[in-house]
């Protein structure tokens, strides 16, 4: 039976970019979506998947200067490919996460500097990324 207790919560979110983890987590989406080519059959028209893109957007309070050295390394070798691990826990899921590890991935931009006086340090970061693992799910 599905209870108020059940719903999860992003609260228990952390992520890790090449292995390290990059700040206080804000948000972080991950979509497929698929590309479809019309087929007509007849006198329909249908559609056929043809290909999927992942992407995303990765969100969190920054702790570190890791936009700076992230940069750094795209100016060194353009075409580097990046990957980002992600995991949802919720204590009341009994121990249970869901994760996913996000390979391939390149950035839209790197958010260098967004600084407000009083306020904390928050990056953004676009992504599109060549392939995924689901590495756990909730039940």
């Amino acid at each position: 039976m599905t209870t108020v207790e059940n719903a999860l919560r992003g609260t228990y979110g952390r992520v890790w970019l090449e292995g390290e983890e990059i700040g206080i987590l804000k948000h972080i989406t991950l979509n497929a979506t698929p590309t479809y080519e019309d087929v007509i059959v007849g006198f329909t028209v249908d559609r056929q998947a043809v290909s999927i893109q992942y992407g995303g957007e990765l969100s969190f309070e920054a702790v570190n200067s890791i936009a700076s050295e992230l940069c750094a390394k795209y100016l060194k070798n353009t075409n580097i490919r990046f990957t980002i691990e992600c995991n949802l826990s919720d204590p009341l899921t009994d121990g249970k996460e869901e994760g996913y590890t996000i390979n391939g991935v390149t950035f839209d931009e790197f958010p260098l500097a967004n600084w407000t006086k009083g306020a904390l340090i928050e990056k953004t970061f676009r992504y599109r990324a060549s392939d995924i693992m689901v590495t756990d799910t909730i039940r």
